[in-house]
């Protein structure tokens, strides 16, 4: 049985893996800042051309395909109220997508770029405790692509930063869906 701490963090970092677990993409990210007391390490079983300390780079996943792995990163210190989250990336090339919700505590709101959809999701419940996880995932990918053929890229940066506006992680992200 999860702890709430460690069913919390997990909320936080799944929150981030829309960004990445899309289907018939291509990422590569790069992590540019992890808060020293945290660590990140996320997997793919298969898909991806390298790894580096954080994990898994360089993937590629068809849709329909089964994408599995593993996810092992801890928290080092209490997300409070007034910790962010925030997406900012460009959509082929010229759409910006830019965004900052609360970490936790309420719901996180955006319209996104190129498909004109709204998404309202819940951030975890305020404080997020410093914790751990450690676990397996194993998904199937939709067979068809929402897009329905149109090609779009995403590149740009996605932070969490924490109550006193000190960085708790950071990454460049670009990736094409189609």
């Amino acid at each position: 049985l999860k702890s709430t701490s460690s069913m919390k963090f997990s909320s936080l970092a799944l929150s981030l893996a829309p960004a990445l677990v899309v289907a018939d993409i291509e990422f590569s990210r790069t992590i540019t800042q992890l808060s020293a007391d945290s660590h990140l390490a996320l997997k793919f079983d298969a898909g991806c051309a390298s790894e580096d300390d954080y994990g898994s780079n360089d993937c590629s996943f068809a849709w329909g395909s089964e994408v599995s792995g593993s996810i092992d990163a801890a928290l080092g210190h209490d997300l409070n109220e007034g910790s962010t989250f925030a997406v900012d990336m460009k959509i082929d090339t010229f759409l910006s997508w830019s965004f900052s919700c609360a970490a936790c505590g309420s719901n996180c709101t955006t319209t996104v770029p190129v498909v004109n959809q709204d998404v309202n999701f819940a951030m975890p419940p305020c404080p997020i405790t410093a914790a751990g996880v450690a676990q397996t995932f194993d998904e199937v990918l939709p067979a068809d692509s929402p897009l329905k053929g149109v090609k779009v890229a995403a590149s740009g940066t996605i932070s969490v930063t924490d109550e006193t506006g000190a960085g708790v992680i950071s990454m460049d992200l670009t990736a094409t869906v189609q």
